[in-house]
């Protein structure tokens, strides 16, 4: 009997555990190099840790590109993958309390002509996201450069316990697990 109720003490104690909510803090960086900074808090920021990375521009041969994105495209045309992928981050979004987001790009092209067709087809996003939510979203056109430059800052709150639940769920559907197959096979091509 005494075996029943540590198990069931320790059941208890561990889902009152996933009900505390974890804070992440993240800010990145990009110009000519990219600077990110996450900070992880737990337990009322009694629990914390920062993660940094560094990561300074380097070329790639184009082959080895292609053959380690091929199996990801495979996932993602498998059958009702993308929409219970695009479903399981709407769910991911919906349990998120964003208390703060600021979003600030310049993104350049090599052809002017096509950065403002991008532009283009992004501004009326932004003006809807501006309306709907609470979000500090700019992006902005740059003629003159080619890349991507700017920041994004955010500290969002999650609840560890709702997170398990849903990403059970979209973890054994049986669209991701023909995508987790599909990317199998094509890994092994």
């Amino acid at each position: 009997m005494w075996i029943l109720a540590t198990v069931l003490g320790v059941f208890i104690f561990i889902i009152l555990l996933l009900t505390v909510p974890v804070d992440l803090a993240f800010n990145v960086d990009r110009d000519v190099a990219t600077h990110s900074r996450v900070r992880v808090r737990w337990m009322f920021n009694l629990i914390g840790k920062d993660i940094k990375r560094e990561k300074k521009p380097e070329k790639e041969k184009p082959g080895k590109k292609k053959r380690r994105i091929k199996p990801f495209i495979a996932m993602l045309r498998a059958r009702g993958f993308l929409r219970r992928l695009l479903r399981f981050v709407r769910d991911v979004f919906r349990i998120a309390r964003v208390r703060e987001f600021k979003l600030d790009l310049r993104i350049g092209l090599s052809d002017p002509a096509e950065t403002g067709m991008l532009f283009g087809v992004i501004a009326p996003v932004l003006v809807q996201s501006r309306i709907f939510t609470p979000l500090d979203i700019q992006i902005l056109p740059d003629f003159e450069q080619t890349g991507l430059q700017g920041y994004v800052k955010g500290d969002v709150r999650i609840f560890p316990i709702q997170l398990i639940f849903i990403g059970t769920l979209f973890a054994f559907s049986p669209a991701t697990i023909r995508a987790i197959k599909s990317m199998v096979l094509a890994w092994r091509k």
